[in-house]
């Protein structure tokens, strides 16, 4: 019987974690497709940040994680609220 927890997973969401594909002509450059599960997997779309990393053999792309606020909602909410009550008064102290 096989120890299911030594075995390496292989794949994402049921497929490969490695896979073939061409470059594409685009513009005056060239394109790598993402497949679909691939975006999936990694919470990506057309919008996130892909740093490319070259290595000895080749290149390696990783998306570049958003790092969330530490500043927590309710503080941005009253410093809007504030903002909106004393703002103006509060810039017209500065310009003086």
């Amino acid at each position: 019987m096989k120890n299911q927890g030594s075995e390496r997973d292989n794949s994402v969401q049921g497929r490969k974690k490695s896979m073939t594909t061409k470059m594409h002509p685009y513009g005056g450059s060239h394109a790598l497709t993402v497949p679909a599960y691939v975006k999936k997997a990694l919470n990506i779309d057309e919008s996130t940040e892909l740093e490319i990393e070259l290595k000895d053999e080749g290149f390696f792309v990783k998306p570049i994680k958003k790092q969330e606020s530490s500043v927590d909602q309710e503080f941005l909410d009253f410093l809007q609220q504030s903002d909106d009550t004393y703002g103006e008064a509060t810039r017209r102290l500065v310009d003086r």
